[in-house]
């Protein structure tokens, strides 16, 4: 049994090293580009060893999504209000598209990929990745909700589903132009973006004062 849990820990531990090395190659060269024979030269592994962990591009793919939405959560487990949650998302991991230093962060822009392609509708990586950012949505909205102590529950909830909804678009156009190698201070404009949204929420919760 000892032995089991010993073999366990070690395909794991493979597994996981897999991710690591060929996290980079799959940001580089997206889903089309990237091919099992990368992944092997990427972990130093030979071709069967990576198909005895994972069964396809595909599979790869989803492990790879659900490795890079744990680091994700890690990032943003203390995130306070709107503005903290724009520093982390435009501010660092939407600027980390332009370059490979934090590939965990850059990879997200594949996703805005799978969300456009409409001919991947039953590609398991892209199911995953959608199902993904509802679950981003939701730890964002309640992130957002405790920000708003003073008002009654359906004003928060309100207020926190149309701050996720534009804090979320706002993070994909940066994205985009991250990628794009746009010439964009990504802080300059978290804190910008930040100060329209808290803009917005000051203005609200006035006209429900004066309601």
């Amino acid at each position: 049994m000892a032995a089991k849990r010993k073999a366990h820990r070690a395909s794991e531990g493979s597994k996981q090293a897999i991710l690591e090395a060929v996290l980079s190659r799959a940001v580089e060269a997206g889903y089309e580009g990237t091919t099992m024979a990368d992944v092997a030269r990427a972990s130093g592994l030979p071709i069967g060893s990576v198909y005895w962990h994972f069964q396809n591009k595909e599979q790869l793919f989803v492990e790879l999504l659900d490795y890079c939405f744990e680091v994700w959560k890690q990032a943003n487990a203390s995130v306070g209000g709107m503005r903290d949650l724009l520093r982390h998302t435009i501010g660092q991991s939407a600027a980390a598209s332009a370059s490979l230093a934090e590939p965990a962060a850059a990879f997200w822009s594949i996703g805005l990929v799978f969300a456009f392609e409409r001919r991947l509708e039953d590609n398991l990586a892209r199911q995953r990745y959608l199902a993904i950012r509802k679950e981003m949505f939701q730890f964002v909205t309640s992130q957002l909700r405790a920000s708003y102590p003073e008002v009654p529950e359906d004003v928060a909830a309100e207020l926190a589903h149309d701050m996720a909804v534009m804090g979320r678009a706002l993070t994909d156009g940066f994205r985009v132009a991250a990628a794009a190698g746009d010439d964009t201070d990504f802080t300059r404009y978290a804190e910008l973006a930040a100060d329209a949204l808290e803009y917005l929420v000051a203005t609200r919760l006035k006209e429900y004062t004066h309601a």
